[in-house]
């Protein structure tokens, strides 16, 4: 178990500071919050959101969300990492609904070599998705490193484990990531994307006034006042947040930071000698889409025998691969946590599989990307390499 080693003499931890803010609404607490994590969140919203008035307001909204939830962040050592998803969801959402349409490129800050230089177009776009789909671990070791500039034996005190663990997760993060990136088409040695990283931890301080409206509203939103889009997409983005929690609580019991949505099928009858021996074996989630909604759930862990698939609870499956497409039923717990079969479709290939489930009660899909998203469940694995 890791311990929370995150206090250094005369100075507050993220932990003081949310504490601070979440009993006594101590705005001075939620300022330093700001100012600590600040840059790290304008980078992913510049990152992903080129228009820089889109990028100010997925910046507020975060720490709106900040300021909501306060006093239920779980590891608040792990507050940057913490922060750099919701910051990406934001994003995200916010590119999904501003109408703005005129795009502007973002401020470089610092001058980045030229290897970074050539990459950094490509990258740019696609760089943070992927960071965010990293193991939590790995996440969070590469946020803190490389993203916020903590050296390793500082982000080893703050995380409570001995410096060659994070060395090692960190190193595991570089080369996870440059896998990653090779998938979309961009491929980069380590030290390239060492410089990467680099040019994305090179983001410009935060405006003044942006930070003090994101305080002040930050206090409003707290105690349920809030108007324009940063309130809407944080409204947005915290009802996702919390549903994905009770799913996750209804599926599996209670998880980590909420960050498991799922809904696991597996066991196996019906299956065909050459399906039984590519489906078996240890996978990572890639995408889980609910309802028309994206969940960055990516990279945990399912272990696929020839009855379940193993990931916190082991419902069964049925699989039918001489149909066109390729049957699947599997077993999914309904508001009661009682189990029920749904009906779906499949694709199987040596190193992926991607599954379309109807929800309970509605018929089987006729293809593998769904009509209706919003009736629909879809989620991608992916094998992990021996």
């Amino acid at each position: 178990m890791e311990a929370n080693l995150t206090r250094e003499p005369g100075v507050a931890t993220d932990g003081d500071l949310l504490k601070a803010f979440a009993e006594r609404a101590d705005q001075a607490a939620f300022t330093e919050l700001v100012e600590r994590h600040g840059r790290l969140v304008l980078g992913v919203c510049r990152r992903v959101l080129a228009d820089a008035p889109d990028a100010d307001d997925a910046f507020q909204a975060t720490f709106l969300i900040l300021a909501r939830k306060a006093r239920t962040v779980r590891r608040p050592e792990r507050l940057g990492s913490w922060l750099y998803g919701v910051a990406l969801r934001c994003a995200f959402r916010v590119r999904a609904t501003a109408r703005r349409a005129k795009e502007q490129p973002m401020p470089d800050v610092l001058p980045a070599p030229a290897e970074a230089d050539t990459d950094w177009a490509d990258v740019r776009p696609v760089l943070d998705a992927e960071i965010g789909r990293l193991p939590d671990k790995l996440r969070t070791v590469l946020v803190l490193c490389e993203l916020q500039g903590l050296d390793r034996p500082t982000a080893a005190a703050r995380l409570g484990v001995p410096l060659g663990t994070v060395s090692s997760r960190l190193s595991r993060a570089k080369e996870a990531l440059r896998r990653r990136l090779i998938r979309r088409g961009i491929t980069l040695s380590l030290v390239a994307v060492g410089l990467v990283l680099t040019r994305a931890a090179a983001t410009a301080a935060v405006p003044p006034p942006l930070a003090a409206g994101a305080v002040a509203a930050g206090v409003r939103f707290a105690v349920g006042t809030g108007s324009g889009l940063p309130a809407a997409v944080a409204a947005h983005v915290t009802q996702a947040m919390w549903a994905k929690k009770v799913l996750a609580r209804a599926v599996i019991g209670v998880l980590a930071l909420g960050l498991i949505l799922l809904l696991i099928w597996g066991g196996s009858r019906l299956l065909r000698p050459d399906d039984r021996g590519r489906i078996k074996g240890n996978w990572v989630f890639v995408s889980f889409n609910f309802a028309g909604n994206d969940f960055l759930i990516g990279g945990h862990p399912v272990t696929v025998d020839e009855t379940t698939f193993r990931f916190g609870i082991t419902p069964g499956y049925l699989l039918d691969p001489s149909k066109s497409p390729k049957a699947i039923d599997m077993q999914v717990p309904n508001a009661d946590g009682q189990m029920v079969w749904c009906e779906g479709v499949y694709e199987l290939t040596d190193d992926r599989l991607t599954v379309h489930l109807a929800m309970p009660g509605l018929p089987r899909p006729q293809s593998i990307q769904p009509a209706d998203p919003t009736r629909a469940v879809v989620f991608v694995l992916e094998r992990v390499k021996e």
